[in-house]
């Protein structure tokens, strides 16, 4: 398995396979919109700046086309200037969009420094940065798309932030937040259209609703028609956006997810996993593991301290091994997953690096995959089955590095617990923070996650050793 080597997480492919077309959430809607206002929009006495912000792959450049477009079927002047940038998907995407009364009264395609409007902002990275955020200024109005998107950031760095929060607040404080609205439109495009496409269309409807865009309803819509793609789905999302923007109560309502968060909720919603995983016993000694550090510790960090070494603890104890991958791809909803997702039809190839097999390697020493037919699923079954041999004499994973790295480190870390937990008092709680958080670190597969082993756990070791020299 590529997983016994660890080196990656992602074998599976999908080939000859065609997306199932989506609906999202059947609602009334327009029972909803029957007496939605009409906005209140810009009278254009003098040319109008609008900013359309995002990244590349999303459909930024196709809202400045369906905005100009509009306009100029009613006769209206409009000039609109991409900068594209590096434009490949995920790229940053500015559209400079200029409406004036005439055609006659636009005489540049640039919106100055400060100049801009309106903003449609799509993405909250690019809006949020200064080739963008150079065109605002006190009463410029804005509607910001708060979805998270992926970044090179995050390719780079897995623990990459994009701080969105501390970005809003910057924009706010360039617009002022009476000028700020603001929605995940990505979220609210997968939940009621079944597809994230359509988010900056929901973005357009809710702007025009704002009365951020200056031509009509029915120039934009015929904009959409003549833009020819998906025409009665963009209607669609154009409405509800208009909605989000006048009546949000009125679309249907998410349920919020419940999350553990008490100390109790945490430790058993991760035992009940770690009885899937493998088994009871399995997830009674986790939580015996963690009553006995509990119990030494101080009243007052007490619930602190083991709420971080059951994160920690649990996530050894949940190492990705070839059961564990079984048992997801084939007892967690995966295949049904695909099922929705595809049309029939379509084939599921596994790429796996069996250690019999792997005496090819690439360019890093790490084994080359090889492809598998579907004819490997029942295989995969088969091993979800048997996962409660994980670590006994009849696993025959068990001699791999790999798996007995994984074993010394559950067994390491049990030991950490038992140490500190007597060393604990309110000036040493950093230190046992530190040394408890360590293992939260030990991420990744195969040789990235024993380089992080490598890096964190002697580090650990060495605090460890400090503190109990100061006993």
């Amino acid at each position: 398995f590529s997983c016994l080597n660890g080196f990656c997480p992602s074998f599976v492919t999908v080939e000859g396979a065609t997306r199932r077309k989506k609906t999202g959430a059947e609602f009334d809607l327009a029972g909803a919109m029957a007496d939605l206002p009409a906005p209140d929009l810009p009278a254009l006495e003098e040319p109008y700046d609008l900013l359309v912000t995002g990244v590349g792959g999303t459909g930024v450049v196709t809202v400045g086309a369906l905005i100009t477009m509009a306009a100029h079927l009613e006769g209206k002047g409009s000039s609109v200037l991409d900068f594209t940038g590096f434009a490949q998907k995920f790229g940053t995407v500015l559209s400079y969009i200029r409406l004036g009364a005439r055609p006659e009264d636009i005489h540049q395609v640039r919106i100055d420094r400060g100049a801009a409007d309106a903003v449609i902002g799509c993405d909250a990275v690019v809006s949020s940065a200064s080739a963008a955020s150079q065109h605002y200024r006190k009463g410029t109005r804005m509607v910001l798309n708060r979805a998270e998107m992926p970044t090179g950031d995050l390719v780079l760095n897995r623990d990459a932030d994009l701080r969105l929060k501390a970005r809003e607040e910057v924009i706010v404080g360039a617009v002022g937040a009476e000028n700020l609205w603001g929605f995940d439109a990505n979220r609210l495009s997968e939940r009621l259209m079944g597809d994230s496409v359509f988010a900056n269309v929901m973005m357009l409807g809710f702007a025009w609703q704002k009365g951020l865009v200056p031509v009509s309803e029915l120039a934009l819509r015929q904009a959409i028609v003549l833009n020819g793609t998906a025409v009665e789905r963009n209607h669609r999302a154009f409405d509800i956006g208009r909605l989000m923007a006048a009546h949000p109560e009125r679309l249907p309502q998410e349920q919020p997810e419940r999350h553990p968060e008490t100390l109790d909720e945490v430790i058993e919603h991760r035992a009940a996993f770690l009885t899937e995983y493998q088994n009871a016993a399995y997830a009674a000694r986790y939580r015996d593991r963690l009553a006995q550090f509990h119990a030494t510790l101080p009243d007052a960090l007490a619930d602190e301290l083991t709420l971080i070494a059951a994160k920690a603890l649990f996530r050894l104890m949940a190492y990705k091994d070839e059961y564990e991958v079984a048992r997801l791809h084939t007892r967690t909803g995966f295949e049904q997953t695909l099922a929705g997702e595809f049309e029939p039809g379509f084939q599921v190839k596994y790429h796996m690096a069996p250690p019999l097999l792997s005496w090819s390697k690439d360019a890093r020493g790490r084994p080359l995959k090889r492809s598998f037919g579907a004819w490997m699923t029942p295989v995969m079954r088969g091993l979800a089955a048997i996962r409660g041999l994980r670590g006994t004499m009849l696993d025959p994973f068990r001699f791999g590095h790999d798996r007995r790295e994984e074993r010394e480190l559950i067994a390491w870390y049990e030991d950490v617990l038992l140490r500190l937990g007597p060393l604990v008092r309110s000036d040493t709680a950093d230190q046992a923070r530190a040394i408890l958080s360590s293992a939260l670190e030990f991420r990744g597969y195969g040789p990235v996650k024993s380089a992080a082993i490598a890096k964190g756990r002697p580090v650990a070791d060495q605090k460890l050793a400090e503190l109990t020299s100061k006993q």
